[in-house]
């Protein structure tokens, strides 16, 4: 089968190979890739700017997907051939810990995902473990599926801030995971502000579309809402950019929520004096726990046609560089890739 394989975490040493299809043990499943979606870390990985164990390399990139089951070992009850499924990309964990004990794999510092530590699913088929999937009805399309695990992503961190309708909650960063946040937010009913930059006009005019109320990228975003009179009650952080980090805290209110859900390979300044002064509650939000998971599922079946909103192209693995490239130089919409189209 094809595979995109990442053989340096140096940054670049990526190639399109044919790889043996993955042998499945009892507990585990084969699934045939239908759509896989870059995601920001498999760009950074790309790129060189995160960090991997050199002990897995070479290794199958990607995280994101949507499959049909086409194998399961003697043990699995949990799926049938034929089942689409999803997955959360953690394929191994202590299983012992309270985080695990409690379904918070993200948090137990055993855990391995499949992408970064084990192959993952650029490309034809994948290997996974049972406890690992979901099931995906009939009622979500294969495009729609390949979405809900950055979905989930968003959901924890608009579910960790307590969002009221009567809100004003300010979106920075339009990346995928910021426009599926800022999609989740409007499910509260809140009033939703995305802001970018003017390299971001594309994105913000797809958060139009999704609901977002209103959209900036003029750079002076505190002049405009204090002009109008807007009050910013919750801070969902989707670049991980420290000038948005700090564009955030400005703009929230005294007793506000900021939740730092954008991720970033370099350290970030912050000021804890204006936390401390405002009173502010400051969380951070990584990947998704199980119970996200089920809701995600749940709320795409709603959703599904502004979610597609944000996929820009398909494309087949053989063109994976041209994706990361695009994806490089616009930050996104998503792409998918189609590993078994023709």
């Amino acid at each position: 089968m094809e595979g995109i394989i990442l053989h340096d975490s140096q940054g670049k040493m990526v190639t399109l190979e044919n790889i043996e299809i993955p042998q499945i043990e009892e507990h585990q499943l084969l699934v045939q890739v239908k759509r896989a979606g870059i995601c920001g870390t498999d760009l950074k990985l790309y790129t060189g700017n995160y960090s991997v164990d050199n002990d897995v390399l070479p290794v199958v990139l990607g995280h994101e997907f949507i499959g049909e089951v086409v194998a399961i070992g003697d043990k699995v009850n949990k799926a049938r051939v034929g089942d689409r499924v999803v997955a959360q990309p953690t394929y191994s964990t202590c299983d012992q810990c309270r985080y695990c004990l409690r379904g918070e794999f993200t948090l137990c510092n055993k855990r391995k995902r499949i992408g970064f530590d084990s192959n993952g699913v650029f490309a034809e088929f994948a290997k996974l473990n049972e406890n690992q999937i979901y099931l995906v009805p009939d009622s979500i399309s294969d495009d729609a599926g390949a979405l809900i695990e950055p979905l989930t992503v968003a959901v924890r961190g608009a579910y960790k801030a307590n969002i009221q309708p009567t809100d004003t909650v300010l979106v920075t960063g339009p990346g995928s995971i910021g426009l599926l946040t800022a999609l989740v937010a409007k499910q509260f009913g809140a009033t939703v502000i995305v802001s970018g930059t003017l390299a971001d006009a594309e994105r913000l005019e797809i958060a139009t579309k999704l609901g977002a109320d209103m959209t900036d990228m003029s750079g002076d975003l505190p002049t405009l809402l204090q002009k109008k009179g807007i009050t910013v009650d919750v801070v969902l952080e989707c670049s991980g950019n420290s000038n948005a980090v700090d564009l955030g805290l400005n703009l929230l209110r005294p007793k506000g929520t900021f939740v730092q859900i954008g991720t970033s390979s370099k350290k970030l300044n912050v000021s804890f004096m204006d936390i401390a002064y405002k009173e502010l509650k400051v969380t951070g939000s990584i990947g998704a726990f199980k119970e996200d998971w089920y809701t995600t599922i749940n709320l795409m079946e709603r959703v599904q046609s502004k979610a597609l909103l944000i996929v820009k192209k398909f494309l087949p693995l053989k063109d994976f560089e041209k994706g990361f490239e695009e994806c490089l130089q616009n930050g996104g919409p998503k792409i998918l890739f189609t590993p078994n189209s023709k």
